[in-house]
């Protein structure tokens, strides 16, 4: 039956996820676990600096969701490489950790629904064809709203992990900000080439400023030209912003252990329901503290309809 449940809820989310949200009475905040481990019963919190009831704490120990998206369209060494860290690193997580995996190549689609069999995820990672385009710009806000409707509807923690190569000039949109009028020297796309993805990871960054679920990256390929490291920097953000962490690969070698990394940090998160009562913005700010200890959290939403 939770099997069935899941899956119906996938399946109906996918095609609705840009459905207006209801009317917030809570956020969901995200933080990351830390050494020593937090105290479920110590957490407290601030909302725009003043206290705020806490409605509700699910832990490492809890159930999670985990949406595992593929955008690999690169080198085929690499995404065999991926493919065995990704089999391993899931094939850990404890079995109330259920695993779906997508594909984003133009819209997000499902290659295999939410399961606690690591079997049938390892099929579909196998698989999975790396080919075609970039997808992770124009998934990923749907990625997050299924991420939300999913926590709003089920008693799970919900997190996002894309797994990803993209290059910036693999986008079937060009992101490169190309020379309007090549006879200008004053031009401000010769002065700023990185200019236009700036921009659009800014109106991502601020789109998903609603979003309660965490993000996670791992890049397997490092792109050092100026464009693609404002890319880069810019998913860096977008996935600390969330409360999420990214990690990007300077060589094959550092794969494993960065898939390893960033599914323990996907599968370990906390997520604590504080009572959103009071706030008169548009945006609010929350703080969380466990006992005497700041805890380091998704701080910043946008409370927009």
């Amino acid at each position: 039956m939770r099997a069935l449940l899941l899956t119906l809820l996938l399946t109906g989310l996918l095609s609705a996820a840009e459905a207006r949200r209801p009317p917030r009475t809570l956020l969901r905040v995200a933080a990351p676990e830390q050494d020593p481990p937090l105290d479920r019963a110590a957490f407290k919190a601030t909302l725009d600096g003043n206290p705020a009831k806490v409605l509700g704490v699910r832990g490492p120990k809890d159930d999670l969701v985990l949406l595992v998206v593929l955008d690999l369209t690169g080198d085929q060494t690499l995404v065999d490489t991926a493919r065995a860290a990704l089999t391993h690193g899931l094939g850990a997580l404890a079995m109330n950790h259920w695993v779906a995996l997508l594909k984003s190549q133009d819209v997000l689609q499902v290659a295999q629904d939410p399961t606690p069999d690591r079997e049938k995820i390892a099929a579909a990672i196998s698989e999975y064809a790396a080919t075609g385009k970039a997808g992770l710009l124009t998934t990923i806000e749907s990625a997050a709203a299924i991420g939300d409707s999913l926590l709003t509807r089920s008693n799970v923690r919900v997190a996002v992990l894309y797994v990803t190569d993209s290059n910036i000039y693999n986008y079937r949109e060009d992101f490169t900000n190309p020379v309007i009028n090549s006879s200008d020297s004053q031009d401000l796309s010769r002065r700023f080439p990185d200019q236009l993805i700036r921009e659009k990871m800014q109106k991502l960054s601020d789109s998903l400023a609603s979003s309660e679920t965490p993000l996670f990256f791992v890049h397997l390929n490092y792109f050092s030209d100026p464009i693609n490291e404002a890319y880069q920097r810019g998913l860096m953000q977008l996935a600390e912003e969330s409360g999420g962490m990214g990690a990007f690969c300077r060589s094959r070698g550092e794969i494993p252990e960065a898939v390893d990394k960033v599914i323990a940090a996907a599968a370990t998160h906390w997520s604590v329901a504080v009572e959103l009562r009071g706030a008169k913005a548009r945006t609010a700010t929350v703080d969380l503290l466990n006992g005497d200890r700041d805890v380091p959290n998704r701080a910043r939403f946008s409370l927009r309809k």
